[in-house]
Formats: C-alpha cells, structure tokens, sequence
C-alpha cells in the first residue's frame, strides 16, 4: 500500500516534473510571473503607494518599487493581522507562519493560498525526481520534520492562526490525505507534554516502522540528536516495540543505517555552517545518500536539488527572483546571471515585494535555456559587534577549522565585555583561540584598545547540540528555521549548557 501511494504522488508530480526539466526561456517564465502578480495586486493598499498600475515592464517595477526588509512590511502585518483586507494582496491571507534567524527576533510571514501553491510549484517536482532516480524510495514509509507545539495554537486579533505546525501543510489537502499513508510518523507527536516525550514519541514511531525510506529534516543535528536519543535510551525502548523490531536497538551501536535498514536517502542542510554537521550525520548512516537541501525560508521557495546536480536550480516557476551582485551592488534578473556570489531579492504571492531575503547564493551554473545552478552560502549581517570587532559566521567558522575543532560542537558567543566559545573540543586552548581570533583586524584592534577581554573557553559536557535547539525552540523558534551556527548574539548560554561562564 504505501508504494502505490508513493507512486500515485509520483504521478501526479510527473507532468510538473518534466516541464521543469525541458529548455525554458527563463526570462519569460520570470516576467509573465511578474506582471501577472502586480496586475492581480494593483488596487492593493501596498500596489497603489507603489503605481502597480502603471508598470509595464522590469525597468518600471524596478524603479517604483523599492528594495524592502522585514520592518518595512511590519506597519502592513499589523493591519492582515486585525483584519484589513486588501493590504498587500488581493487574496486573503490565511494563516501567518512565525520565523525568526538564530540571532533575530520573531517575524510573521503572511501566507495567501497562492503562496502556498508556488511552494508547491517547487516541492512537487523535487519529489518526483527522488522517487524517480532514487531506487527503492517508493518502497518505504518517509518521515518529515515536525515541529512540537510548546505553547498553545495562537491567533491574530482577528482570529487568523499562526502557525503550520508541521511540514505536511505545505502540500493540497488531497496530498495531505494520501501522505497519512506514507508518513512513519504522525503530527500526534507535535502535543507531546515535553521536548523529552517529543523525543521519546517519535524514535518509538520511527522504531516500529517496518520500511524507512526517506527522511526530509532542516538542520542535520536534529537527526543526530535522535539517534543519540535511541542509543542513550535503547533500553526503554526496546520494551515499546514489537518483537521483530527489537533486535534493531537490541545492541547499541553508531550505525543508524543498520538501525533503519530501508533508508534510501537523507534530505537535510548539508551547504555553509551546516557542512560539519552534515559530514557527522554521514558517520551515523555511511551507506545512505545525503541530499543538501535547496534553498527554502519561511518566506520564499528558492531552489531544489535534482538527482546527481551539484547545487540546487533555482525554481523559477516558484516566485520572481533578482540578484544582488555582491562584487559591485549591481541587481540582475536571472536570465542576467553570471557565476559568482549574489545575494537573493524575491517578489511573492505573499505579498513581498523586491524582499532581500539575506541569504548569499554562489551561482555554479548559468544557462541560457535553463534554470540557473546555485549553491546557499551563508547569510547576510550574521555578524557580531560590541565594539567595533565586527564577527561574522563565516571568519568564526575558519577560526574554529583552523584549530581542528569544527566537527566538534562549537558556539561563540558574547558574554560581558567580550566572547566565549562554549565547545565539547577539548584540544584547543584558550591562547589559540584568541591568537586565531585576532587574524580579524577589527577583533585585533579592540583587544589592543583594551574594549575587549581575551577570549575564553567553557568545555561543556552532555548534548549541547540539543540544548541549543531547546533554548531557541522554547523562545518561540520552529526547529525548521534554526540553522547551524558557529557565531550567536545571544549571551547567557552557559545555563542552558550547564555551565557557568569564568569570572
């Protein structure tokens, strides 16, 4: 049953699939996604300040309306979120899904039913591609991250919910219905009383399916700490599972793939801060294939990665998309795109206009005849700056791998008038890390202005890589937007660890 399933969503994927994969004109495809949307959204609150009725090509969009952020959209929020119709689309929106980076405060993304299909228009194909190139994938159950509900289900004071809560809902309520058949584990798991009975809950669900095939998280060391869990806890699980499963966790050991003996493939971060992570969860399952993701936010659907591809094509009949060039700040469509780094600008049927999205892509390929090949990189402005050292994730990331430790679990962070590296490395010293720290010019230069104190380590023990997560989900984060990170603007993390910062 579960493998006519799997390949009734195939065929339903199949038509979509093959018309991303023939030649297109990407130019196109981009502007009739364009003009289509601004002429829908003309008499908008948002399309009348910015003349959507007076633009009839790029060159017009691009010159009536402005580059945007976040907090330029914030005034506009407020007004969906008590209940004002026609503010940024025509379309009401339905539901405001809360994201957040590792280091910002939280955001509420509108979601109008034709934002939900351009995801669609994304996933749909990348889907069909596994289950079309991944042998044996359509044999097996899949398990998609799910999020647990630490608070109870919230409205806007207009009675519009926040939240998806899991992956699934990013799919049609036909889809939905067919994949309770494939799904190993269900969203039951989300209510769960606890984040350790979250834990609990779903290795218990993933134990007792009898074919895993493939398993779609966002941040790789979400997978790991599973599996931690199911080795730390193999006893009281045994007793939960049937008889012929037992012998899977009756000896504990660290391949996961012997463990889960259908699994095919993995879908996860594997690209920028993530790399490490990913290359530790490859140790867990050496004989199972691991996918990096494309690029996906709370907000946009960016690119999917196709079986045996380098990088991810950008899902150009998904949104309409522009590029930053970071060499010299000029702005391309993506028929203009040439190899370098650029940062993503993205229109929605949302109700996001030219939004600089704040993630750096490297473009890897770029075709006249088909969707452009790009790699995620890093973000934008993660960056750290009490006085004018001015951190980024990137230059903490090379510090951590030129001291041999960035497979280990490493996060620097602020604490007082200057940084801790909070690690379970115990092979690099506190004289290292600040000679390595003061490659920076601007690091240098505070500590010889005497801004800053030097540089101190605090070992911590047990699973940080599960703490970090617990502490950013309990401040209101999904665990599908926390990425990897070597660098946080958070202080105060030595009591999550179970530490005390030195005085």
């Amino acid at each position: 049953m579960t493998e006519l399933l799997n390949r009734a969503c195939r065929l339903m994927y199949l038509r979509g699939y093959r018309e991303f994969l023939k030649p297109q004109n990407v130019r196109r495809t981009q502007l009739g996604y364009l003009f289509g949307l601004i002429s829908k959204n003309a008499d908008t609150a948002y399309g009348r300040k910015h003349g959507f009725s007076d633009i009839r090509s790029y060159s017009d969009f691009s010159e009536h309306v402005p580059l945007t952020v976040y907090e330029d959209y914030e005034p506009y929020i407020e007004r969906i979120a008590d209940g004002e119709k026609g503010v940024l689309t025509a379309e009401p929106v339905i539901l405001f899904e809360p994201t957040s980076g590792s280091s910002g405060g939280k955001k509420l993304i509108p979601y109008t039913a034709s934002l939900k299909a351009e995801f669609q228009r994304g996933i749909r194909p990348w889907l069909c591609d596994l289950y079309t190139n991944i042998p044996g994938l359509c044999g097996g159950k899949s398990y998609w991250s799910i999020t647990p509900v630490t608070a109870g289900k919230t409205y806007t004071k207009a009675g519009l919910p926040i939240g998806f809560e899991e992956d699934s809902a990013y799919f049609g309520a036909f889809e939905q219905l067919l994949m309770r058949g494939i799904f190993a584990v269900d969203g039951s798991v989300k209510f769960s009383e606890s984040i350790e009975q979250f834990w609990h809950d779903t290795a218990v669900k993933l134990l007792k399916c009898p074919s895993l095939s493939l398993i779609s998280v966002w941040n790789p060391t979400f997978l790991s700490i599973l599996c931690r869990y199911i080795g730390d806890n193999a006893a009281a699980l045994y007793k939960e599972l049937p008889a012929c499963r037992r012998q899977l966790i009756a000896a504990k050991n660290d391949r996961f793939d012997r463990v889960f003996r259908g699994l095919r493939l993995i879908s996860c971060w594997a690209d920028g801060s993530a790399s490490e992570d990913a290359a530790a969860l490859k140790k867990l399952f050496p004989n199972v294939t691991i996918q990096p993701k494309g690029l996906l936010a709370t907000e946009c659907f960016v690119s999917l990665p196709l079986v045996g591809e380098d990088g991810a094509r950008l899902s150009t009949d998904s949104h309409f998309f522009e590029f930053m060039r970071l060499s010299d700040g000029k702005i391309v469509t993506a028929d203009r795109l040439e190899r370098g780094e650029y940062e993503i600008i993205v229109t929605t049927g949302g109700g996001f206009y030219r939004y600089r999205l704040g993630d750096i892509v490297e473009v890897l390929e770029a075709e006249k005849d088909r969707q452009p090949r790009i790699r995620f990189l890093r973000r934008r402005g993660n960056a750290c700056d009490l006085c004018g050292e001015k951190l980024t994730e990137d230059f903490v990331r090379n510090v951590c791998r030129s001291l041999g430790i960035a497979g280990d679990f490493c996060l620097l962070a602020p604490e007082g008038k200057g940084y801790t590296l909070y690690t379970n490395a115990r092979s690099v010293t506190e004289t290292a890390l600040e000679k390595a720290l003061c490659e920076s010019y601007h690091y240098n230069y505070c500590r010889n202005l005497g801004q800053l104190r030097a540089a101190e380590i605090v070992h911590v023990g047990g699973e940080p890589e599960r703490a970090y997560l617990e502490r950013l989900t309990a401040e209101g984060m999904r665990l599908g937007d926390i990425k990897p990170a070597f660098l946080s603007r958070r202080t105060g993390w030595g009591k999550y660890f179970g530490t005390e910062v030195k005085p």
